[in-house]
């Protein structure tokens, strides 16, 4: 009797590893649409999370009409926590955005990222707080099966980058060096980057930096960082897509990367084509302008 328990037992394990590995999934999630006001709905947002037993870590408008609001708690820092590089998941992005009259809420999808960036812990608790917040109505923005399995070594084509493939913008004499230099790079007048929040990894030297990218000028680099102008590319129909931003500077001990963008766009957009009016060409200078501006923030002069 007891053997035939723990073969079943084994034959059920099997069958949810088989489960997992063949379910796709979809890197947004549309909360509601409401009729409510941008300003108004934003509020409604940000007290549901409160109350949902979430922290809001920051929040900006990265588009004309949209508000993303970055929110944390116990589980998603200690799911940070439990990885290498985990603090890339430590914001749980939320949009808030005016379309076709109404007002969407939307925000990542926390078992895409926990597969794409490689997390050692689950995060469908998350998922299951935020549908609880906020509602969850459907999931979108991948027609392609993204399965765990893909997610978990996914790059756009042969040749670009992966997850731990990451821009490597400089390295420190110490962790608390390599804070400082970040925080005084997001604090500069005028700039290109502004930081959007600070989330520090509980019983780690981890920082995760949210990032905001607005030109401030008519120059071709900043153009090409500018949220709003890859959202004209990328988030061109269906429901709004804007919590890909902020962008994420990773302090990691006394070094300090951000995700390739070549990794980071492809994976929340997987479905967009390399050519066309709304394919990644359209962007073929953004990586670089993307690196050389966080290379240019940590830079010590």
């Amino acid at each position: 009797m007891k053997s035939r328990i723990i073969a079943v037992a084994l034959l059920l394990l099997l069958f949810s590893d088989v489960l997992m590995a063949d379910t796709a999934y979809q890197p947004f999630v549309l909360a509601s649409v409401n009729d409510s006001a941008l300003e108004e709905q934003v509020k409604a947002t940000v007290d549901a999370l409160e109350a949902g037993g979430f922290t809001i870590a920051g929040q900006y408008s990265p588009v004309d009409g949209s508000v993303v609001i970055v929110a944390t708690n116990e589980t998603l820092k200690k799911a940070a926590a439990a990885t290498d590089r985990g603090g890339y998941a430590a914001g749980q992005r939320i949009s808030v955005t005016e379309r076709d009259g109404k007002t969407e809420v939307a925000f990542i999808n926390p078992l895409y990222i926990q597969y794409a960036y490689r997390l050692d812990a689950d995060l469908l608790s998350v998922l299951d707080s935020l549908g609880n917040a906020l509602g969850n109505q459907e999931s979108y923005g991948a027609e392609k099966e993204m399965t765990a399995k893909k997610l978990g070594k996914y790059n756009y084509m042969m040749g670009m980058q992966k997850f731990d493939d990451p821009s490597e913008l400089g390295s420190f004499s110490s962790f608390a060096d390599a804070v400082a230099a970040v925080e005084a790079g997001l604090a500069r007048e005028g700039d290109a980057l502004s930081q959007v929040y600070r989330i520090d990894i509980p019983g780690k030297d981890q920082v995760v930096f949210g990032v905001g990218m607005k030109a401030t000028s008519g120059d071709e680099d900043e153009k090409d960082i500018d949220a709003a102008f890859q959202m004209s590319i990328v988030d061109f129909e269906g429901h709004a897509k804007v919590a890909y931003f902020p962008y994420e500077i990773l302090v990691n001990g006394t070094d300090v990367e951000a995700l390739h963008m070549r990794f980071r766009m492809a994976v929340h957009f997987p479905d967009l084509s390399m050519m066309g009016a709304h394919g990644f060409t359209k962007l073929m200078s953004s990586p670089g302008a993307t690196e050389d501006a966080l290379e240019g923030l940590v830079k010590v002069n």
